[in-house]
């Protein structure tokens, strides 16, 4: 996704959404970061971030938000009824003490690289705050690096689901969903079951897009 389009796609969403009436925050999207502040940062937290992170923050944004929340007296139904907001969000500024906050959950409450729920905390790097204590995160693991993991602190049924095979692929899918939430109880209802990826395409999110008031197959 190049910067126009992801703009052009959040501007519309946002503009939509407004229209009718939901609370819609300022969409930001600031300059693209240089070489030299990337590397910067990757001096600071020992290690390179992964190619499409990397790549977004020099030709997209070094800083991006996005926000809008339902008025409180629209419901949605089944599957959608826990859907409430939307929230994309990234920084280079923050990207050492996103790590370092979501390490100090592993170092103080899951420690256990062989508990199966503690190691799934292990070998991430946080780049998103959801608020609530969990984190979408990189997984730094050879095998897997750069796909996005979703980090649960409290049993969360998202607890270690793969949402997207890297940062790129996560707007691809996300954003034409308005990036529905950012808690794992508003975007599990659009994963896959067979890979639990975020699926932006089929009648689940053209129905998603059409309660939204947006363009089926967007």
């Amino acid at each position: 996704m190049i910067r126009v389009q992801l703009v052009d796609q959040l501007q519309v969403t946002a503009s939509t959404l407004a229209g009718r009436g939901f609370d819609v925050r300022d969409v930001v999207v600031d300059e693209p970061a240089s070489l030299g502040e990337v590397e910067a940062v990757e001096a600071a937290i020992g290690f390179a971030l992964p190619a499409a992170y990397r790549d977004a923050l020099l030709n997209i944004s070094r800083h991006v938000e996005f926000r809008w929340f339902a008025p409180g007296e629209m419901g949605f139904g089944d599957p959608f009824r826990e859907n409430f907001s939307g929230d994309l969000h990234w920084s280079l500024d923050l990207t050492a003490q996103l790590i370092n906050d979501a390490n100090s959950w592993v170092d103080e409450v899951f420690p256990n690289a062989d508990d199966p729920y503690d190691a799934v905390w292990h070998n991430k790097a946080a780049f998103y705050d959801v608020g609530n204590g969990d984190y979408l995160a990189f997984d730094l693991s050879e095998a897997q690096y750069g796909s996005i993991v979703y980090l649960s602190h409290d049993d969360g049924e998202g607890h270690g689901h793969v949402l997207a095979a890297d940062f790129a692929d996560l707007l691809g899918r996300w954003v034409p969903l308005a990036c529905t939430g950012g808690e794992d109880w508003q975007w599990l209802p659009f994963t896959a079951e067979r890979t639990t990826m975020i699926e932006p395409h089929g009648p689940l999110a053209d129905g998603w897009r059409e309660l939204l008031g947006l363009p089926r197959g967007a």
